[in-house]
């Protein structure tokens, strides 16, 4: 298990004392992995992980190492808005500049909307750049409570298919977080309903059934994803899946991932 695997989907609750070990055998804080090419501390901050960036930056990790798209670790945390860990990089020093792009996702997830429209007016090509670690604004909102966030940037001509977490799309963020009414905004402007993304090999729908039994807040959250799971089957949502042209595999997962409410959704929707 590689260090960038370890801080982005193994952590669990030993992951403090499994990366304190890694990194006092010598880890390479380095070493860059994915299309991103991503440092250790990028996964660290992009997943949240206060303890682990102390760790990594007490071993000697890069402060301003930049990806593949140019973002230092700073940069990941105040466009995500986790201020804590903004603060942390500040304070040991992180080069604290922002591109233009990077300006307009702290005003987005910031609510501070008048601000954004005013960079998006001046420079309407932010709401869509061309790279991808710009591009994922929308995604990265879409899963937030709140409808204003989601509606300017569709308004302003941001990508529908950019992705943000675990490479889903704008729409399989609001799907998996139970947000139904980014989702209507989403499905109205066009969002893709068949897209697969490379990470968990699921659609918008399979995040909705994976999020209504597994998301921190499913239980009390069920009545928004019966709605979310309503609403992509009325717009035409299939059960088809690229690695089995025909079959029910990806139905059956689904069914399995869900909770008793929307797996019953599923079943009158498939005829079972």
């Amino acid at each position: 298990m590689t260090l960038h695997q370890l801080l982005d989907w193994r952590y669990g609750e030993s992951g403090d004392e499994l990366l304190g070990r890694r990194l006092a055998a010598g880890e390479d804080l380095a070493a860059r992995h994915g299309a991103r090419e991503e440092t250790p501390l990028h996964v660290a901050v992009r997943r949240r992980r206060l303890a682990a960036v102390e760790m990594l930056l007490d071993a000697g990790a890069d402060i301003d190492a930049t990806t593949a798209g140019g973002k230092t670790a700073f940069a990941h945390a105040v466009r995500r808005g986790f201020d804590e860990i903004a603060e942390l990089l500040a304070a040991r020093g992180a080069d604290t500049r922002l591109a233009a792009a990077d300006r307009l996702a702290v005003a987005v997830v910031n609510d501070r909307l008048d601000e954004a429209r005013a960079l998006l007016a001046e420079r309407p090509e932010l709401a869509r750049t061309g790279n991808p670690e710009e591009d994922r604004l929308l995604a990265d909102v879409a899963g937030r409570e709140g409808t204003a966030r989601v509606e300017l940037l569709i308004a302003a001509g941001a990508d529908l298919t950019a992705p943000g977490l675990d490479d889903g799309t704008p729409l399989h963020q609001a799907a998996w977080f139970g947000q139904p009414q980014n989702a209507r905004q989403l499905i109205v402007a066009g969002a893709p309903l068949e897209q697969f993304e490379p990470t968990h090999r699921s659609s918008p729908i399979g995040w909705a059934a994976h999020g209504s039994r597994f998301s921190a807040y499913a239980d009390e959250r069920q009545d928004a994803y019966v709605e979310v799971v309503e609403m992509l089957l009325a717009a035409g949502c299939r059960f088809d899946h690229p690695d089995d042209p025909g079959g029910d595999a990806y139905l059956l997962g689904l069914l399995g991932d869900a909770s008793p409410r929307v797996a019953a959704l599923l079943r009158a929707a498939a005829g079972r």
